[in-house]
């Protein structure tokens, strides 16, 4: 259902929120690593529709490449380059974007914004918040072994199914791409059309095609 996801094209607001947490992994603990059992899980949220643009594991690393490829996946989302991004304090989203986006000196085209120490107009809150919900699923599952694909699964579930209590509306209902009815369901069966024609080989699609 993800690599359907991957398909739709969001109306985003073009400002994103970026933010890093730790999941509980049951794949074990390494030797020498100070984040025991936890894996670093990156995600990019539209500002203004909360549509989740992208969730990536990167393990126990947390680096500026890590940033970098999460800012990749949410611009192949997004489907354009973003006005804004707005990050904690955490030094490597500011080279993510950099190189993700060739954000420096007069070719600056995303203007980047780090709220350490902030809690104003400007916030994390939206993402932060999304963080708590997932980790709040974790503590029921005590941990998660394949941490990518359940948080490609997370990820559907936030965009698509899950409503919001004030408004009603799934965040892909804010972007346009909402689906009627049993949106699980409906987004399986699109996910195997999608699978489906992914493997015909090119002489059957000459074959098929009038």
């Amino acid at each position: 259902m993800e690599k359907y996801s991957k398909t739709l094209t969001p109306k985003t607001s073009g400002v994103w929120n970026a933010d890093e947490t730790l999941v509980l992994s049951k794949r074990g603990k390494e030797k020498g690593n100070l984040t025991g059992n936890y894996d670093y899980v990156w995600n990019v949220m539209d500002n203004k529709t909360k549509f989740l643009l992208a969730s990536i594991n990167s393990g126990r690393s947390r680096s500026s490449k890590d940033a970098q490829k999460v800012f990749t996946e949410a611009h192949k989302q997004n489907g354009k380059i973003p006005f804004q991004i707005i990050v904690d304090g955490y030094k490597g989203y500011e080279d993510g974007c950099r190189k993700t986006f060739r954000n420096w000196g007069n070719e600056r085209k995303v203007k980047f914004t780090s709220i350490k120490g902030q809690r104003k107009a400007v916030n994390n809150n939206a993402i932060e918040s999304h963080h708590s919900h997932q980790k709040e699923f974790h503590k029921v599952r005590r941990g998660v072994t394949k941490v990518q694909e359940y948080q490609d699964g997370f990820k559907v579930f936030h965009n698509f199914v899950r409503k919001n209590a004030r408004e009603n509306l799934t965040p892909a209902d804010k972007c346009g791409i909402g689906i009627n009815g049993n949106a699980w369901e409906t987004m399986l069966l699109n996910a195997i059309k999608l699978k489906n024609s992914r493997n015909v080989t090119g002489e059957e699609k000459m074959m098929i095609t009038p």
